[in-house]
């Protein structure tokens, strides 16, 4: 095609000039008619949009009412739950011994409770885990003095912190220890030597003053020496900056393997990697000298172990707990020892659970749980948890009661009747049931504007926000009216109420939940007197 011909098909040619025609007129009338073709389309598809607009408002609808009175997680509102209809309330002379709740198949009958025993989970507790603050004494002098003159250390003891000056020449380790403790009684300003600085060697060692604790207590004094201010006394006495008597979890156990009363022992692998390995409960756990003392309890305490590892800084103590209750259930653990090489890890041990026997072997960790005992109405029963069900009542026990048998007043039960909660929950459940079947039938009979179709948008130019509210309204109106789908629903939400259940003798009306006049849809009502009468008679 040549370049000529393309600018001849591009011209515009108004040959209505030279007869007198309106062509723009015409153009515009076929435009509109293809306009008007492109707008029953859009209000086609805008009226398919507001049906399905209402089909989701009324879907919503449906989705709450099951949500509030047919959800299993909420039994005290879910219609099909026993709990809904409890009409037994039960109070506990001692609440903090033990609490009841009873269901619907409960029956009315005062308890006498004597004694309680709860159940417990098999726990290992372990000795101290450090206690003590120690260091290295290496700079004496050839007759075993030591020269601290212009040397400071900071303590803290209990969250206390002082700073200690040593302005004088000592005879020993044993001088200087015996001073030390009296510098750290004056400057802290105890009226007891709350801290114990002990010559062991050539070591200086600060623990807590068991004896001041009590024989049968555990440590309970934290000391950390924090560094030095002048003189690099922390050096001098060999301690390391901020060593404590307290386990820091956020340390490596590589860094921890000397902290430890009893010092941690590792096991290389195949490829040369420092290693611990134990088992509880039958699990076996295998941890790097590189990981932290916080990564190693809380990868046991999300295992299938079952048990749960924690860390007591006020008495320096690791305690090992199943987590489930009952004497069926016992924690068992152990390090792990290479048969072949007799070699292995000592990380239970270091935390100090386990003991040896007098050939120096390691006893496997062991304990058992304990099942709760209850002694009520003169009968002793035994169960493995805390909260268990007898006959409609669930009993919960909070803590031991009468153990040693020096009780004289019982725990009692009394049950009473109280319909006015079931009674509540049914009559807010109907109230809920006449507002979706009010809402659906609403929908049903709208009036239906059939001259009122959705507005184009040249329409809507010439009218104001409030024309095109009232006017759109209008065409929503009755979109769904007789409606098969909604009309199913009614019908099958009247009919799950009204028939008979095969096997059940009662029906709705028996226990005062009648249907209301035609006119009225199948809403419910409800004859408060003759319900409430049900419920005290029929309550299972």
């Amino acid at each position: 095609m040549g370049v000529n011909s393309i600018y001849s098909s591009n011209r515009i040619r108004f040959g209505g000039l030279a007869t007198g025609l309106d062509i723009d007129s015409i153009v515009n009338d076929l435009m509109r008619i293809e306009q008007m073709k492109v707008d029953k389309l859009k209000q086609e598809k805008q009226i398919l949009e507001w049906q399905k607009e209402g089909y989701r408002n009324i879907t919503n609808l449906l989705r709450g009412f099951y949500d509030d009175y047919f959800d299993i997680l909420y039994s005290k509102t879910n219609m099909t739950s026993d709990n809904t209809y409890n009409t037994i309330k039960i109070q506990s002379s001692h609440e903090s011994y033990l609490t009841a709740t009873a269901s619907a198949g409960a029956h009315v009958a005062n308890k006498t409770i004597t004694k309680i025993v709860t159940a417990k989970a098999a726990q290992v507790k372990g000795a101290t885990a450090s206690g003590q603050v120690m260091g290295e004494v290496s700079e004496l002098n050839q007759d075993g003095s030591l020269d601290l003159k212009g040397h400071s250390i900071v303590i803290t003891i209990d969250g206390v912190t002082r700073m200690i000056d040593f302005d004088d020449e000592y005879e020993s380790i044993s001088d200087f220890a015996q001073k030390f403790q009296a510098k750290i009684k004056d400057v802290f300003g105890h009226k007891e030597d709350r801290v114990v600085v002990q010559a062991d060697g050539n070591y200086i060692v600060l623990k807590s003053n068991e004896e001041l604790n009590g024989s049968n207590s555990v440590t309970s004094t934290t000391i950390t020496v924090n560094n030095y201010i002048k003189g690099d006394g922390v050096t001098n006495l060999g301690f390391k900056p901020n060593q404590s008597n307290r386990v820091n979890l956020d340390s490596t156990l590589e860094g921890l393997k000397n902290h430890f009363a009893t010092p941690l022992n590792f096991v290389q692998d195949d490829e040369g990697r420092n290693l611990v390995r134990f088992t509880i409960n039958g699990v076996e756990f295998s941890f790097s000298s590189n990981d932290t003392l916080r990564t190693v309890i809380n990868t046991i305490n999300n295992s299938d172990a079952g048990v749960t590892l924690t860390y007591n800084s006020l008495t320096d103590e690791f305690a090992l707990t199943n987590k489930n209750t009952g004497a069926a259930n016992v924690l068992t653990a152990e390090d792990v020892i290479d048969e072949s090489t007799g070699q292995g890890s000592n990380f239970l041990k270091a935390l100090g659970f386990g003991s040896y026997n007098q050939d120096s072997e390691l006893i496997p960790i062991r304990a058992q749980g304990e099942d709760a005992m209850m002694v009520i109405d003169g009968v002793t029963v035994y169960r493995s948890t805390n909260n268990f069900t007898i006959d409609g009542v669930t009993y919960n026990l909070v803590r031991d009661y009468n153990v040693d048998g020096s009780q004289t007043e019982p725990i009692t039960l009394t049950m009473a009747q109280n319909v006015d909660q079931a009674f509540e929950n049914i009559k807010s459940f109907v109230e809920a049931y006449n507002k979706v079947i009010d809402t659906i039938n609403k929908v049903l009979k709208e009036e239906r504007f059939r001259d009122y179709l959705p507005l184009t948008d040249e329409q809507k130019e010439a009218m104001t926000e409030k024309e095109i509210g009232l006017w759109e309204e209008k065409a929503k109106s009755g979109l769904l009216q007789r409606d098969p789908i909604l009309q199913n629903i009614v019908y099958s939400m009247r009919r799950a109420l009204v028939e008979p259940v095969k096997g059940v003798s009662i029906n709705l009306s028996s226990i005062g939940i009648t249907t209301g006049s035609y006119t009225e849809g199948g809403k419910l009502h409800i004859d408060e007197t003759k319900l409430k009468n049900a419920l005290r008679e029929r309550g299972d």
